[in-house]
């Protein structure tokens, strides 16, 4: 028997005088974060309201014959079956009001009707009719109601809530914006004209706290336990500790009502008693919050229908890198309130016209150093962060800045000038750039020639011109080489799994609704880069040239005269790779011993062999490389770490999941324990 639908969630707002204090400390610490299983419209619509589609529809097929019959009017519906039922998805338009928020449910129906002559009810005819159609239902999201029932049938899809206001941001089934590229600048002007915000008018930068009241939240300076946390959104009841205005007290497990704002006490207080925030930190962060405000509520709402009784949703720094399989509607909405900011606090018009009188201003020569002041000003006069100024200039045209506030392996590297496309960089963390190695046997073929060196986070042609060496012997480019990007290095493309829309950085990186960031080696011209002149380049730079006689004897002999070249007998050399003496020793003399193909890398790495000597030095050896993952690791070693010890050469192995070329692994002890950093040294 089925249940009979109910139009009121029992879990509506409860007055919070009526908890108990064991439900208060249940209810109102209690945050979403990324593992809450979120539910959707039809999971609300049929296991909270207990809706059957079927049954919805034979009831208004029952009540509105007239709409679906296919006869003349002499007939009518004496009966109704629905066949099949088959449930496409939910739609509906965001900006509804919270008392009367319909929703279409878009079904292929499958309707069997018996209908009998209205002068012969004896005479029956049967027939069956397909067709697409909607099932609207209307909710009411305010907390202390939480009602839903059934509107109707829509046939017509001009009828639709879509079709009838196309312009309106469409839902999820999640109840959550669905942003288009374009409607981002478009929604921004209309929510700062909406609000009568003076910024959007006038070229002036935007006021987080009057925007924040135009939109009737809340905001208070929070303590946070962890330091990752940057805010948090309240859109239901619960406590916190935050910070009296006032006095600067520090008021515990304070009480918060819905539609709240908490922002970390550092970052609120930006530019303020020596703290380390800034003030474009502290307004994009209240900006954020203010998003999840608008755009986040209708799900929160949602979920708190179906009985999950959070209070609030925390805003953390994550790690950018991490992987994610999937969309969650966590992500989504801090994709949205991560993209949004940037259009709110620099609309395009008054942003294009600022950017260009700066330019102007500083001479109109494109350089490195104008496009990096091009920048700070900008988001200095905007009162934003540097990383959406250059977001919100590489959207006005300026290709330029693309090349600046990139980051590497965890650092900033120092500013070139790029014009690629959006998605494409020169800039690639070593560790994707050996996951490229290992897929992409094209670029193995390209770096393996020596003719190309990592340096400050890009594959440059490895030339003076272009590469120069610190005293500790670290590769850097030239300034020759970042005003001239095109001329040296390597192009990636950039792309995201499973993404919807296309990404910008924003500062604040909790969730950024990003998956793998993935980068494939690319050629401008689609062609190798391996040229013939790069192949003499390679020959030119070789600095060893008194060695190279000896890659034409024999593997033992071999060895033997490239210590003799480096003046490096057999104890330092078991010492620098963690082999034993008897191994060295039987590498330079016994011709009938096949040695691991690991441990013949870590010899040449120890001798700081060049890639060219150390090809053949492998070539040579008893042992092979296979085509494994582990190999070509071993491989991309030899070419752009043989400068480096095996214990640092080791360690890098080690971070990526790879084996150890030996057990000497720098940061570790002898049995494979991390030692703590001080110890290390």
């Amino acid at each position: 028997m089925k249940e009979a639908p109910i139009t009121r969630s029992p879990h509506a707002f409860v007055p919070k005088d009526e908890y108990t204090q064991e439900e208060k400390d249940e209810i109102y610490r209690t945050r979403v974060d990324q593992e809450t299983k979120p539910y959707t419209v039809i999971d609300v619509l049929t296991k909270v309201y207990h809706r059957d589609f079927a049954d919805d529809l034979q009831q208004y097929i029952g009540e509105h014959p007239e709409e679906f019959s296919t006869t003349s009017a002499e007939w009518g519906v004496a009966r109704v079956w629905v066949n099949t039922l088959k449930i496409i998805r939910p739609e509906s338009i965001f900006f509804q009001k919270r008392i009367d928020f319909k929703v279409d449910i878009l079904a292929d129906a499958a309707i069997k009707l018996e209908e009998a002559r209205m002068i012969n009810a004896s005479m029956r005819n049967r027939y069956t009719i397909k067709r697409q159609l909607r099932l609207r239902y209307s909710f009411d999201f305010r907390p202390c109601h939480l009602d839903c029932h059934f509107v109707g049938v829509i046939l017509r899809e001009e009828d639709s809530l879509r079709a009838k206001d196309p312009v309106r941001l469409a839902t999820d089934k999640y109840l959550l914006p669905i942003f288009l590229e374009g409607d981002y600048e478009r929604i921004a002007g209309e929510l700062l004209l909406c609000d009568h915000i003076s910024n959007y008018e006038q070229d002036l930068p935007l006021d987080p706290m009057e925007w924040l009241n135009a939109q009737k939240a809340k905001v208070y300076m929070g303590i946070f336990p962890e330091k990752s946390t940057v805010g948090e959104y309240f859109f239901h009841f619960g406590t916190a500790d935050v910070v009296h205005t006032d006095t600067g007290e520090i008021l515990h497990d304070a009480e918060i009502g819905p539609g709240t704002i908490l922002i970390d006490r550092d970052t609120f207080l930006a530019n303020h008693a020596n703290q380390t925030a800034t003030e474009g930190t502290r307004n994009v962060t209240l900006v954020h919050e203010g998003v999840h405000h608008v755009f986040g509520q209708l799900y929160f709402h949602l979920q708190l229908t179906h009985g999950h009784q959070y209070c609030s949703y925390m805003c953390k720094r994550l790690d950018q890198n991490d992987p994610h399989g999937h969309w969650t509607p966590i992500q989504i909405m801090e994709m949205q309130a991560n993209k949004m900011p940037g259009y709110l606090m620099i609309p395009e018009k008054n942003g294009k016209k600022h950017a260009e009188m700066l330019l102007k201003s500083y001479g109109g020569a494109r350089t490195i150093q104008n496009m990096q002041r091009l920048i700070t000003d900008m988001a200095d006069y905007y009162e934003t962060t540097k990383t959406m100024a250059r977001t919100r200039l590489i959207d006005f045209g300026y290709r330029e800045v693309q090349g600046l506030q990139q980051r590497a392996n965890g650092e900033l590297v120092p500013g070139y000038l790029s014009t690629l496309a959006r998605d494409e960089t020169y800039t690639i963390d070593e560790a994707d750039g050996v996951r490229e190695y290992m897929r992409n046997p094209e670029f193995r073929r390209v770096l393996r020639n020596g003719d190309y060196i990592y340096a400050e986070g890009s594959y440059c042609r490895n030339d003076p011109k272009y590469v120069e060496r610190d005293p500790y012997d670290d590769p850097h480019l030239t300034p020759y080489a970042r005003a001239h990007m095109a001329e040296c290095c390597l192009v990636f493309k950039i792309s995201y799994d499973n993404a919807i829309v296309k990404l910008i950085n924003g500062v604040l990186s909790k969730g950024t609704g990003r998956g793998r960031r993935n980068l494939v080696f690319r050629n401008q011209d689609g062609s190798s880069a391996v040229t013939e002149e790069g192949r003499n380049l390679r020959r030119e730079i070789l600095q060893e040239q008194a060695i190279q006689y000896v890659v034409e004897k024999p593997f033992n002999t071999m060895l033997v005269d490239l210590m003799e070249k480096r003046k490096i007998t057999i104890v330092p050399l078991a010492e620098a790779t963690g082999l034993s003496r008897d191994t060295i020793k039987n590498m330079r003399n016994r011709a009938d011993i096949q040695f691991p193909i690991q441990e013949i890398v870590a010899v040449a790495i120890a001798l700081h062999l060049p890639p060219g000597v150390s090809e053949e030095f492998i070539r040579r050896a008893p042992s092979a490389f296979l085509s494994t993952d582990e190999m070509y690791c071993y491989q991309y070693a030899l070419n752009h770490w043989y400068r480096m010890t095996v214990p640092a050469v080791n360690r890098k192995l080690v971070e990526m999941g790879i084996a150890p070329l030996t057990n000497l692994v720098e940061g570790y002890d002898e049995n494979g324990v991390k030692m703590e950093e001080d110890q290390a040294m």
